[in-house]
């Protein structure tokens, strides 16, 4: 098979939103470093660096901030290292995968972005009140936060295994929670107000999509058909509803057991046809 057809293959599957991420952030992170040293190479005196930081990450000063209003989101791309970059790409594409198995790759793109714009406004506020008008705000750590805290409160006792442990979802995104952000917070206060902005977005999405409010159903393909024949075709149209979403359940409890891998062929396609439904 063909790296193309790969690539196609990947993009269309159902961890497309994750591959799309984790691809952009690395470029931009590549290509960001490849300016800065090109820039050195060729004798400017000015820093490179400094001139990226002030086109894409986010300022903390509100006023720097409304004149240049796209770092709420060009930000979140951005990083200053290797291991910086690397540790939030596998925190994406572990805990990433497991919200597109089970809440879908579309609903992936709304809890990235807006996660990551709420961490970005919780940073501007916390700014504001410590009086720090002078430091910015870079990394997809806020957007990947989101994502940790909407699964695991999505389904809170799904069972993960990082570095071969066992362990529930909820007990992970807590303690990931715990060491990143609420544990001195003193130090990096920037990154950890984007932190806590992303999980309290993350929380509240995966509240709401439960309900169907808000952003939880933005982006979602809605029906342009209205039923003609509403009486006759309501009684009909609930049972069926009714055993698609116990279907769904009993695979979702099986996840929550065995894993997505456990899952049969059919069980899969069942599951990414029906699971936008509810």
């Amino acid at each position: 098979m063909s790296f193309k057809r790969d690539v196609q293959i990947a993009m269309k599957g159902t961890y497309r939103s994750v591959w799309i991420f984790l691809i952009v952030n690395v470029s931009v992170f590549l290509l960001t470093n490849i300016l800065i040293h090109l820039v050195k190479l060729g004798g400017d005196k000015t820093t490179a660096g400094e001139l990226i930081a002030d086109m894409l990450c986010m300022p903390s000063g509100f006023t720097q901030f409304l004149s240049r209003f796209w770092t709420l989101g060009s930000y979140m791309f951005m990083h200053v290292d290797i291991r910086h970059v690397l540790f939030n790409m596998l925190w994406l594409w572990f805990l990433g995968r497991i919200f597109c198995e089970l809440l879908g790759s579309k609903r992936m793109v709304i809890v990235y972005l807006f996660g990551g714009a709420a961490g970005g406004i919780v940073y501007l506020i916390i700014s504001a009140i410590i009086g720090d008008a002078n430091s910015i705000l870079f990394g997809a750590s806020g957007a990947v936060m989101a994502i940790v805290v909407a699964v695991a409160t999505h389904a809170p006792d799904y069972r993960v295994y990082p570095f071969g442990i066992p362990m529930k979802l909820k007990w992970l995104a807590l303690i990931s929670f715990l060491l990143t952000t609420a544990i001195d917070f003193s130090s990096n206060t920037g990154g950890k107000a984007a932190h806590l902005g992303g999980a309290i977005f993350g929380m509240l999405w995966a509240m709401n999509n439960k309900r169907g409010n808000i952003f939880a159903g933005m982006f979602q393909r809605k029906s342009k058909l209205r039923v003609a024949h509403k009486r006759v075709d309501d009684l009909s149209y609930n049972q069926q509803k009714n055993t698609i979403r116990k279907r769904v359940d009993e695979i979702l409890d099986k996840i929550s057991r065995s894993g997505y891998d456990s899952l049969s062929k059919e069980e899969k396609d069942f599951l990414q046809k029906n699971h936008d439904k509810f």
